[in-house]
């Protein structure tokens, strides 16, 4: 009798440890969290305008350079104090003096082909939008602008916005910055800044 009890509550203890790491497991891969938290809205004092940018180190963001473009440019309403704007390429890093993490890192690789991706943003400037979609390679635009291509469903004000790599360890790593969509097919194209991409 009391060896049945022992093994019982041997079983409900392993059964209770089990749902914890599990819950704690997912908690801590859930790929969502951390790549809304990075992902902040852009705004102006100026004009009437919503894009998105993401942090990857304190008082440092990127976004797109079409967005970086406005004047008055706001981060979670901080004043932007310096652009650094690609020569080329659809992509600005920003100086936001006191704007904290969470942040993000830049990925060291691409993603692989079919792999999946998030995409964040702020949808028309009110709520940070989470997309999932497949990368499909890259492309180089008629104007020679280079770009990552991904199945991701993204609309006005995600621009700026970022696209994540997640690994099954749950880390989240940035990849590329969202800067246009085409709204028929479904599809994202965005600027690559990956360690490994040649345009950053």
């Amino acid at each position: 009798m009391i060896d049945r009890s022992l093994r019982a509550l041997g079983c409900l203890f392993v059964g209770i440890l089990i749902a914890i790491l599990t819950l704690s497991h997912a908690q801590a891969a859930n790929p969502f969290t951390e790549a809304r938290a990075a992902t902040r809205l852009l705004s102006s004092k100026a004009v009437a305008t919503t894009c998105s940018a993401v942090v990857i180190a304190p008082e440092i963001a990127l976004t797109a350079k079409h967005c970086a473009s406005i004047p008055g440019l706001l981060v979670d309403n901080l004043p932007v104090d310096g652009v650094r704007a690609h020569p080329s390429e659809d992509v600005a890093e920003l100086t936001v003096p006191g704007l904290a993490c969470p942040c993000v890192k830049v990925g060291a690789v691409r993603p692989v082909l079919d792999e999946t991706v998030l995409g964040v943003g702020f949808l028309y400037g009110q709520i940070p939008v989470t997309a999932r979609g497949e990368y499909l390679g890259q492309v180089v635009s008629p104007e020679g602008e280079h770009y990552g291509l991904a199945t991701l469903n993204v609309g006005p004000g995600m621009s700026g916005g970022g696209v994540f790599r997640v690994f099954v360890t749950g880390e989240v790593t940035l990849v590329g910055i969202i800067s246009g969509m085409t709204p028929h097919a479904g599809l994202c194209f965005y600027v690559e800044v990956s360690k490994d991409a040649p345009t950053w």
